[in-house]
C-alpha cells in the first residue's frame, strides 16, 4: 500500500484511541475523525480491487475483517468473563455483521465493531456492483449507497437499519470513490510536489480539527485527496516504523477497548484523561497492535493464501491467486 495511506492508517487509530482514553486536547474531545478517513480509506482502496472477480473480492474482504474480529471478540469474552452473562442471539447477528436492536443495544458485542457492520455492508455492496458491470462498479456502489441513505427511511422503520445505513458516516465511501476517479486523473498530468506535502497538511489538519476551523466532511476529503496527490506526486513516504503501524492498525482499533476495558478493572484511571495516562494506554495499545499483528494476523493471512491456492479436483479448472 501507498507509504502516505499507511501513515494515514496508523494516524486514524491513534486517534480513536486517544478519544477512548477520554483525553481532552485544547479543550476538544475528538478522535480526528479517525473513523471517517478509514471508511474514506476504504472507498478508495475497493476502488484499485475492482477488477478482481466478485467472488474473489468478496472471499478476501470476509478474511481480512472477520477473523481477526471474531478472535478479538473471543478474547474480550475470556477476559471480561463475558460467556455466562451476554444474550446468545446478540452475539451471533454481532459475529454475522447483522445490525440488530437487542436489549444490549444496537452496538455489536465488540463496541468498535459497529464499524464493521458498515464495512461489510459497502462490502456486500461493492460485490454486487461488480457483478452488475466491473467496470463501473465503484459508480454503481456509490449510487448504491446513496440510494439506500436516502430512500430507506420510505420503505422501513427498522431502528438499526436506519441508524446504520442511512448513517453519515456511509458517505465517506463515496468520498473515498470520487477522491481515487479524481487523482487518477489529475496522475496524468505528471503532478510534482515537495516532500514536506503530506506532513504539512497532516499537522494543518489536525490543528484545524481541534480549533474546529471546518466541518469533517470537508477536512477529511481534503486530507485524503492531498495524502493520495503527494503520493502519486513524488512525495510519499514510508518510514518502516509507521508503515509498520499502519500495517497494525486493524488490530489497534480491534484491541484498544478491550485494554482500556482490562486496565479500568483493575484499578487504573483510564478515564482520567491526563497526558500521561493517554501516552501509556496509547503506547501498549500499540505494542499489542503490532505483536498481533506480527503473529496472528499474519497467520490469518496465510491461512486465505493458502485456501485461495488449493490445487484444484480432477476435472477442475485451475484458478491464479489473487494478490
Amino acid at each position: 500500500m501507498i507509504g502516505n495511506l499507511q501513515i494515514l492508517r496508523a494516524y486514524a487509530a491513534s486517534g480513536v484511541v486517544i478519544y477512548h482514553c477520554n483525553a481532552w486536547i485544547a479543550g476538544i474531545h475528538t478522535e480526528f475523525y479517525g473513523v471517517a478517513l478509514f471508511f474514506v480509506l476504504s472507498g478508495y482502496i475497493m476502488c484499485k480491487l475492482r477488477n478482481r472477480s466478485a467472488r474473489d473480492f468478496a472471499r478476501d474482504r470476509v478474511w481480512r475483517i472477520a477473523p481477526n474480529y471474531w478472535l478479538a471478540t473471543v478474547v474480550m469474552f475470556t477476559l471480561l468473563h463475558m460467556w455466562t452473562w451476554w444474550p446468545v442471539e446478540h452475539t451471533v447477528l454481532s459475529f454475522l455483521f447483522v445490525p440488530h436492536d437487542s436489549p444490549a443495544g444496537l452496538y455489536p458485542v465488540l463496541g468498535v465493531g459497529w464499524t464493521l457492520n458498515l464495512e461489510m455492508y459497502f462490502y456486500g455492496l461493492f460485490t454486487l456492483s461488480i457483478l452488475i458491470n466491473r467496470r463501473f462498479a465503484p459508480l454503481i456502489a456509490g449510487a448504491l449507497i446513496l440510494s439506500m441513505k436516502y430512500g430507506l427511511p420510505y420503505v422501513t422503520d427498522n431502528k438499526a437499519f436506519l441508524f446504520y445505513y442511512t448513517h453519515d458516516y456511509v458517505n465517506s465511501f463515496v468520498y473515498g470513490i470520487a477522491i481515487w476517479y479524481a487523482t487518477e486523473w489529475i496522475k496524468e498530468a505528471n503532478l510534482r510536489l515537495p516532500s514536506w506535502t503530506f506532513p504539512v497538511a497532516l499537522a494543518a489538519y489536525s490543528l484545524m480539527v481541534i480549533f474546529n476551523v471546518a466541518a469533517p466532511h470537508y477536512l477529511v476529503p481534503a486530507l485524503f485527496a492531498l495524502t493520495v496527490l503527494a503520493s502519486n506526486g513524488g512525495a510519499d513516504l514510508a518510514p518502516y516504523p509507521l508503515v509498520l503501524m499502519g500495517n497494525a492498525s486493524y488490530a489497534c482499533y480491534l484491541l484498544h477497548t478491550i485494554l482500556i476495558e482490562v486496565l479500568r478493572r483493575i484499578g487504573l484511571s483510564v478515564d482520567s484523561g491526563t497526558a500521561a495516562m493517554t501516552i501509556s494506554i496509547l503506547m501498549a495499545a500499540w505494542g499489542l497492535a503490532i505483536a498481533w499483528h506480527l503473529t496472528i494476523e499474519r497467520a490469518v493471512s496465510r491461512l486465505s493464501k493458502s485456501r485461495r491456492n488449493v490445487p484444484p479436483g480432477p476435472g477442475q479448472p485451475k484458478t491464479a491467486a489473487v494478490s
